[in-house]
C-alpha cells in the first residue's frame, strides 16, 4: 500500500472517530449558543439540531435551508416518532430542552417535556446503541435537591429531578448539568465553580448561559465525562475566568473519584 494512500485511510478514519453529537432544544436560550460552540469544534464530526421551528433555526443556527440535509431535524420530544431519524447514529445527545417553569407552569407539561420527554430522547439513542458508545449531556437546574425550591419552581424541578433520577439509572453514560440562576449575558468573564447537593460554592448564585453551554459543549465532547451531577455557579471575582473546562469536570467529581 502507497504511503499516500495510507495517508488517506488514516484521514479517513480519524474523521470516522469524531462523535456525531444532537443539541435538541437547539434555538432555546441556551441551546443555540451550546449549538453555536460545536459548529466550531474541530473535535465533533457531524452536528446535528432538534427543533420545533424552522424560522427560528434560520433566525440563530447559522443554517441556509435548515433541513436534514444540514443536520436540523423537526421534532418533539414529547411525539417519540419524531425522534427516530435525528438519533439515528447519534454518539452524544446534549438535551437543552425546557420549560420556563413559574408557579403558572402546567404540570402536565412539565411532565411531558422535563421528564417524559428526557425518557423518550434516551429511549431513541438506546434504539441506536449498535454496540456504540452513547453518551448524554443534561442541563437540568439548581435546587432539584431542595424540597422548599419547588415552592417557586412550581412542578419544573420535581420533574427536573425525576429526570436525573431516570438518567442516572439508565445505564447511559451521563453528565448532569446544575446551573445557577441563568443570565442572559457575555460569558468568559468569571472563574466558574462547581459543587454536589445544591450546596452554593460561593456566594454568587448566577451564571451565564453562554459559559453553561461552555460546560455542556466540553461534556460532550470529553469522554471522560461521565457520571457527572453538579451545580454549576459564578466563582470567586477575585479568581480569574475559567479557561480549563476539562478540569473544572474534573473537579466536579466527588472526592474519592479524584
Amino acid at each position: 500500500m502507497s504511503r499516500l494512500l495510507l495517508v488517506g485511510v488514516h484521514l479517513l478514519l480519524s474523521v470516522a472517530a469524531l462523535p456525531t453529537v444532537l443539541v435538541t432544544g437547539a434555538t432555546g436560550r441556551t441551546g443555540h449558543l451550546l449549538y453555536g460552540m460545536l459548529q466550531h469544534d474541530p473535535r465533533v464530526g457531524e452536528l446535528r439540531a432538534l427543533v420545533t421551528n424552522r424560522t427560528k433555526a434560520r433566525q440563530l443556527l447559522n443554517c441556509s435551508r435548515c433541513d436534514e440535509s444540514e443536520g436540523i431535524f423537526i421534532g418533539d420530544v414529547t411525539q417519540p416518532a419524531s425522534l427516530v431519524a435525528p438519533m439515528h447514529g447519534v454518539d452524544v445527545l446534549a438535551i437543552a430542552v425546557g420549560v420556563y417553569g413559574g408557579p403558572n407552569q402546567s404540570a402536565t407539561q412539565a411532565r411531558d417535556v422535563e421528564f417524559t420527554g428526557v425518557e423518550n430522547q434516551v429511549a431513541a439513542l438506546g434504539t441506536q446503541a449498535g454496540g456504540t458508545p452513547r453518551r448524554v449531556v443534561l442541563c437540568s437546574s439548581m435546587g432539584t435537591t431542595d424540597p422548599k425550591a419547588a415552592v417557586g419552581g412550581g412542578s419544573v424541578l420535581f420533574y427536573k429531578l425525576n429526570a436525573e433520577a431516570f438518567l442516572g439509572s439508565s445505564g447511559v453514560g451521563s453528565a448532569i448539568v446544575k446551573p445557577c440562576g441563568l443570565l442572559d449575558v457575555p460569558g468568559g468573564k468569571h472563574a466558574l465553580a462547581v459543587s454536589h447537593d445544591d450546596k452554593l460554592p460561593t456566594f454568587d448564585f448566577t451564571i451565564s448561559r453562554a459559559d453553561v453551554a461552555r460546560v455542556m459543549a466540553e461534556a460532550a465532547l470529553d469522554d471522560s465525562a461521565v457520571n457527572l451531577r453538579f451545580l454549576l455557579c459564578n466563582g470567586k471575582r477575585s479568581d480569574p475566568p475559567t479557561t480549563d473546562f476539562a478540569g473544572l469536570l474534573r473537579s466536579a467529581r466527588w472526592p474519592w473519584e479524584q
